[in-house]
């Protein structure tokens, strides 16, 4: 019921916004309507009034809009030739072909990408003008049609797929998209002679005449080939904190989800792109960096995320591509061996040594100080660096962490004797003031 009530919304939209070949303020909520006329009135030319006002269509920019730029583009009445070529072939005049889009599409650093299945919106048209003019020799010529033929023919990657101006297909893989659309046109009709007889303008004989044309259009869009991947894992489990990280790949956008927490990450907004003189839309993907956390920690590493939360149930990941977007639950259970490190204390002088006990024992991780990083079992030895205080430890999808402190040397033999001068200061003064107070009672 959502999805009929969004099409009808969308059909009644497209049915408002045709009322003029540009982009128009109707159908537009009171907000929207009111920068649209503001765009419209102001001295902008009007292929940078629509190139703006195209977006208030589009208020959903995370994710490609296709339903809109279908009904939109099917709802288009186009007439004549979009680039003005035309071509006569006898009584066939003004004929033209065009392949104008393929549904869906997106346009990509000037490159246009389809999917492994779609439709090709190809359009034509022509007109058939019959001869009026006497021929030689007649004292009347009459001409009547007796036929007018046409056939389209759709080909993709040269295997026919149809014969419709909206033509659809399916491929079992992503490949390139090499489409021809040919249009044969037949005009048929019946020229009748007339000669003079005995001053009388008398029917002599009739024959056939047949005018043939063929046109062709080709389109190419570059298959689009990435498919999202993901892996998931938990990776430590403390009181009510869950530790963990999802790794992604190939994708536009991705929803982390849990029942009270989210992380969004989006690569792209997508535009809407409009081609003269019919407005025919495409959709226009941008690099686009952003991230929504909500009530959960995040560390970005590249296409790796690792999270900390509070309340892990219900978890979800989505993931998005151009085209497509895929939903599957995470597997939240957790087996992991309860690393930890420790350290001998947590207070250190430079070049001091830091002793660091890893647990469980019997195992081999890489234990990383101060870019150094060495694979050892149980214990390990660092000589203390200033102001790196981060140690970890890694064994396989697993990391734990240790803090410590390192201080100069020299600045806390300052401050000891600092603190033994002000002490002596301090004697110092309560010795002149008794002496003081002493003096004045005698």
């Amino acid at each position: 019921m959502k999805q009929l009530f969004i099409l009808l919304a969308v059909a009644l939209f497209v049915f408002f916004i045709h009322g003029a070949m540009a982009f128009n303020c109707q159908g537009l909520n009171e907000n929207d309507s009111y920068i649209c006329n503001y765009i419209q009135n102001s001295n902008l030319t009007q292929i940078e009034k629509d190139l703006i006002i195209s977006d208030i269509y589009n208020p959903n920019k995370t994710t490609a809009n296709f339903d809109f730029v279908y009904y939109w583009n099917t709802a288009l009445n186009i007439t004549d030739s979009p680039d003005n070529i035309t071509t006569d072939q006898g009584t066939i005049k003004h004929a033209w072909l065009k392949i104008m889009t393929l549904m869906p599409s997106i346009l990509e650093n000037n490159t246009i990408y389809g999917s492994t299945q779609g439709k090709l919106m190809s359009v034509y048209g022509y007109n058939v003008e019959l001869p009026t003019e006497k021929e030689s020799g007649d004292c009347k010529t009459t001409y009547s049609l007796v036929s007018n033929t046409n056939n389209l023919d759709i080909f993709l990657n040269n295997d026919i797929i149809g014969h419709d101006k909206l033509t659809g297909f399916t491929l079992p893989e992503p490949e390139d998209l090499n489409f021809q659309s040919i249009l044969n046109i037949q005009v048929r009709y019946k020229i009748k002679h007339y000669e003079l007889n005995n001053g009388s303008c008398d029917y002599s004989y009739s024959e056939y005449q047949t005018d043939t044309l063929q046109l062709t259009d080709t389109f190419f869009a570059k298959a689009y080939r990435e498919v999202p991947e993901s892996s998931f894992k938990i990776t430590d489990k403390i009181l009510d904190t869950t530790k963990g990280f999802i790794q992604a790949d190939n994708y536009a956008g991705l929803i982390l989800s849990f029942d009270n927490s989210s992380f969004e990450k989006r690569k792209y907004v997508y535009h809407l792109n409009y081609s003269l003189p019919y407005y025919v839309l495409t959709i226009r993907a941008e690099p686009f960096n952003e991230s929504i956390i909500n009530n959960l920690f995040i560390e970005e590493q590249n296409n790796k995320f690792l999270f900390s939360v509070k309340d892990a149930d219900n978890c979800q990941i989505k993931l998005f591509n151009h085209f497509d977007s895929i939903t599957k639950p995470c597997d939240t259970g957790y087996s992991g061996i309860n690393l930890s490190i420790t350290t001998d204390k947590l207070n250190y002088y430079e070049n001091e040594t830091i002793k660091v006990n890893i647990t469980p024992s019997n195992i081999s991780v890489n234990l990383t100080y101060d870019n150094i990083t060495k694979q050892v079992q149980g214990y390990a030895e660092f000589n203390s660096t200033l102001y790196q205080n981060k140690i970890t430890a890694v064994y396989g999808d697993e990391e734990a962490e240790r803090y410590v402190n390192v201080i100069e040397k020299s600045k806390t033999t300052f401050l000891f004797n600092f603190g033994i001068l002000c002490l002596f200061g301090l004697f110092f003064f309560k010795f002149l003031k008794s002496s003081y107070q002493n003096f004045n009672l005698k």
